[in-house]
Protein backbone atom coordinates (compact mmCIF):
# COMPACT_ATOMS: atom_id res chain seq x y z
CA UNK A 1 0.00 0.00 0.00
CA UNK A 2 2.83 2.36 0.86
CA UNK A 3 4.49 1.75 -2.53
CA UNK A 4 1.17 2.47 -4.25
CA UNK A 5 0.86 5.86 -2.51
CA UNK A 6 4.53 6.66 -3.14
CA UNK A 7 4.25 5.83 -6.85
CA UNK A 8 1.08 7.90 -7.23
CA UNK A 9 2.73 10.89 -5.53
CA UNK A 10 5.67 10.58 -7.92
CA UNK A 11 3.27 10.52 -10.87
CA UNK A 12 1.48 13.56 -9.47
CA UNK A 13 4.79 15.44 -9.18
CA UNK A 14 5.68 14.46 -12.74
CA UNK A 15 2.31 15.67 -14.08
CA UNK A 16 2.61 18.93 -12.15
CA UNK A 17 6.08 19.42 -13.60
CA UNK A 18 4.76 18.89 -17.11
CA UNK A 19 1.92 21.35 -16.47
CA UNK A 20 4.36 24.01 -15.25
CA UNK A 21 6.54 23.48 -18.32
CA UNK A 22 3.53 23.83 -20.62
CA UNK A 23 2.47 27.06 -18.90
CA UNK A 24 5.98 28.49 -19.09
CA UNK A 25 6.15 27.67 -22.81
CA UNK A 26 2.69 29.16 -23.40
CA UNK A 27 3.64 32.48 -21.78
CA UNK A 28 7.12 32.66 -23.35
CA UNK A 29 6.09 35.19 -26.04
CA UNK A 30 5.18 37.73 -23.33
CA UNK A 31 7.91 36.97 -20.82
CA UNK A 32 9.58 40.31 -21.56
CA UNK A 33 6.32 42.16 -20.96
CA UNK A 34 5.75 40.25 -17.71
CA UNK A 35 9.30 41.04 -16.56
CA UNK A 36 8.88 44.72 -17.46
CA UNK A 37 5.65 45.03 -15.48
CA UNK A 38 7.15 43.14 -12.51
CA UNK A 39 10.33 45.23 -12.60
CA UNK A 40 8.38 48.50 -12.73
CA UNK A 41 6.36 47.36 -9.70
CA UNK A 42 9.53 46.47 -7.78
CA UNK A 43 11.11 49.82 -8.68
CA UNK A 44 7.94 51.56 -7.48
CA UNK A 45 8.31 49.75 -4.17
CA UNK A 46 11.92 50.93 -3.93
CA UNK A 47 10.82 54.51 -4.63
CA UNK A 48 8.12 54.12 -1.95
CA UNK A 49 10.69 52.91 0.58
CA UNK A 50 12.94 55.85 -0.32
CA UNK A 51 10.02 58.23 0.12
CA UNK A 52 9.08 56.69 3.47
CA UNK A 53 12.67 56.96 4.70
CA UNK A 54 13.04 60.60 3.63
CA UNK A 55 9.65 61.63 5.04
CA UNK A 56 10.24 59.57 8.20
CA UNK A 57 7.27 57.25 7.79
CA UNK A 58 7.61 53.92 9.56
CA UNK A 59 7.47 50.89 7.28
CA UNK A 60 7.63 47.31 8.49
CA UNK A 61 7.94 44.07 6.56
CA UNK A 62 4.21 43.34 6.89
CA UNK A 63 3.28 46.65 5.28
CA UNK A 64 5.81 46.07 2.52
CA UNK A 65 4.62 42.51 1.92
CA UNK A 66 0.93 43.49 1.91
CA UNK A 67 1.66 46.22 -0.64
CA UNK A 68 4.10 44.53 -3.00
CA UNK A 69 2.95 40.91 -3.23
CA UNK A 70 -0.76 41.48 -4.08
CA UNK A 71 0.09 44.26 -6.51
CA UNK A 72 2.76 42.17 -8.24
CA UNK A 73 0.55 39.09 -8.43
CA UNK A 74 -2.45 41.04 -9.70
CA UNK A 75 -0.43 42.86 -12.37
CA UNK A 76 1.30 39.69 -13.60
CA UNK A 77 -1.98 37.76 -13.42
CA UNK A 78 -3.73 40.47 -15.42
CA UNK A 79 -1.05 40.36 -18.11
CA UNK A 80 -1.32 36.56 -18.27
CA UNK A 81 -5.13 36.72 -18.49
CA UNK A 82 -5.11 39.38 -21.19
CA UNK A 83 -2.47 37.45 -23.15
CA UNK A 84 -4.57 34.28 -22.94
CA UNK A 85 -7.65 36.10 -24.25
CA UNK A 86 -5.46 37.79 -26.84
CA UNK A 87 -4.04 34.45 -27.97
CA UNK A 88 -7.35 32.65 -28.30
CA UNK A 89 -9.76 35.44 -29.28
CA UNK A 90 -8.54 38.99 -29.80
CA UNK A 91 -5.35 38.51 -31.78
CA UNK A 92 -7.19 37.42 -34.93
CA UNK A 93 -9.44 40.47 -34.76
CA UNK A 94 -6.59 42.90 -34.24
CA UNK A 95 -4.38 41.28 -36.88
CA UNK A 96 -7.01 42.10 -39.50
CA UNK A 97 -6.68 45.79 -38.55
CA UNK A 98 -3.08 46.11 -37.37
CA UNK A 99 -0.04 44.04 -38.15
CA UNK A 100 1.01 43.87 -34.49
CA UNK A 101 0.48 40.71 -32.50
CA UNK A 102 -1.03 40.76 -28.99
CA UNK A 103 -2.00 44.44 -29.12
CA UNK A 104 -4.30 44.35 -26.10
CA UNK A 105 -1.60 42.69 -23.97
CA UNK A 106 0.84 45.41 -24.95
CA UNK A 107 -1.68 48.18 -24.30
CA UNK A 108 -2.55 46.83 -20.83
CA UNK A 109 1.17 46.48 -20.01
CA UNK A 110 1.79 50.04 -21.19
CA UNK A 111 -1.01 51.32 -18.95
CA UNK A 112 0.34 49.39 -15.93
CA UNK A 113 3.89 50.63 -16.48
CA UNK A 114 2.53 54.16 -16.95
CA UNK A 115 0.74 53.91 -13.61
CA UNK A 116 3.96 52.79 -11.96
CA UNK A 117 6.03 55.58 -13.56
CA UNK A 118 3.48 58.12 -12.35
CA UNK A 119 3.81 56.64 -8.86
CA UNK A 120 7.61 56.99 -9.08
CA UNK A 121 7.10 60.64 -10.00
CA UNK A 122 4.76 61.21 -7.04
CA UNK A 123 7.41 59.82 -4.69
CA UNK A 124 10.06 61.94 -6.37
CA UNK A 125 7.92 65.08 -5.96
CA UNK A 126 7.33 64.28 -2.27
CA UNK A 127 11.07 63.92 -1.59
CA UNK A 128 12.73 66.35 -4.00
CA UNK A 129 9.96 68.87 -4.58
CA UNK A 130 9.91 68.65 -8.37
CA UNK A 131 8.77 66.23 -11.03
CA UNK A 132 11.43 64.20 -12.81
CA UNK A 133 8.93 63.58 -15.62
CA UNK A 134 8.62 67.32 -16.26
CA UNK A 135 12.41 67.62 -16.18
CA UNK A 136 12.71 64.80 -18.74
CA UNK A 137 10.09 66.39 -21.01
CA UNK A 138 11.94 69.71 -20.72
CA UNK A 139 15.22 68.05 -21.69
CA UNK A 140 13.63 66.34 -24.70
CA UNK A 141 12.15 69.66 -25.83
CA UNK A 142 15.57 71.36 -25.49
CA UNK A 143 17.18 68.62 -27.58
CA UNK A 144 14.45 69.02 -30.21
CA UNK A 145 15.08 72.77 -30.35
CA UNK A 146 18.84 72.24 -30.65
CA UNK A 147 18.31 69.72 -33.45
CA UNK A 148 15.91 72.09 -35.18
CA UNK A 149 18.46 74.94 -34.98
CA UNK A 150 21.19 72.67 -36.36
CA UNK A 151 18.94 71.58 -39.22
CA UNK A 152 18.09 75.22 -40.01
CA UNK A 153 21.75 76.22 -40.23
CA UNK A 154 22.49 73.54 -42.86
Amino acid sequence: MQNFVYNNINHLYAYCGILVKVLVLFFTPVQGIILLVALSTIIDTIFGLWRAKKTKIKINSKTLRHGLVPKLLSYVGLIMFIYTSDYFILNELFMSILSVQYVSTKIVALVLVGIEIRSWDESFIAVRGYSFLQKMVGMVNKFKNIKKQIDETK
